[in-house]
């Protein structure tokens, strides 16, 4: 029993406007009763146009702890794009420190086709694809890479977050069979940094490259 009405009106209609959300899934953008406003989508926006412009590092947290609060973000459009291009900045400033004696650029020989190259004093070339993904690679992938690095003189690299599929995993090793210089690893974070390097000096050893320490 209550003489605010008002204030009884919008609590249930806050009630049933909650319980929609968790049935149906959809975030609440707005609810508006009188002088009572309630926003909450505009978080995900804001978060998502901070991390653009935030320090790899930082923009990942930030993206990663918005996926835990906010299940539904991981489908969202521009949270998608946004964590496809930190996902290229954090492997970028990772081939930096990895390799501070080569040259590395966030864009490939041929900007079209690579999403970075790793170039050595001698002009080995090692070209690398990124791919942040909802799942595993597929074999469409390896066989494009494949048939790019196939008609030219460096050796092709793809980076993703995933791991390959079988089918796809078969397909890489046919094409090495068949002299193909690709090569294809996991990076998730830096615990994967041992063997993003390994696969970078194993591909320039492919094209030719010798290092003065033997490696």
């Amino acid at each position: 029993m209550t003489k605010n009405q008002a204030g009884s009106v919008a609590l249930v209609l806050s009630g049933i406007i909650f319980l929609l959300m968790f049935i149906s899934g959809n975030p609440l953008l707005s609810l508006g009763h009188g002088d009572t406003q309630m926003r909450f989508a505009t978080r995900r926006r804001r978060v998502i146009e901070e991390a653009e412009e935030a320090p790899p590092r930082e923009a990942r947290s930030a993206l990663e702890a918005l996926s835990t609060m906010d299940p539904l973000a991981s489908r969202d459009a521009s949270f998608i794009r946004t964590s496809a291009r930190v996902y290229e900045r954090l492997v970028y400033a990772e081939l930096l420190r990895l390799f501070p004696e080569f040259s590395v650029s966030q864009e490939g020989i041929d900007n079209s086709l690579f999403d970075i190259s790793v170039v050595t004093p001698d002009r080995h070339v090692i070209s690398v694809e990124l791919k942040a993904l909802q799942n595993p690679v597929s074999t469409s992938v390896v066989h494009r890479l494949a048939g790019v690095v196939a008609i030219s003189i460096t050796g092709g690299l793809l980076v993703s977050n995933q791991r390959l599929t079988r089918a796809a995993e078969e397909a890489l090793r046919r094409a090495q069979e068949s002299g193909n210089k690709i090569s294809s690893v996991q990076w998730r974070d830096e615990s994967d940094s041992a063997a993003l390097k390994g696969a970078v000096l194993g591909l320039l050893r492919e094209v030719g490259y010798i290092s003065s320490n033997g490696h």
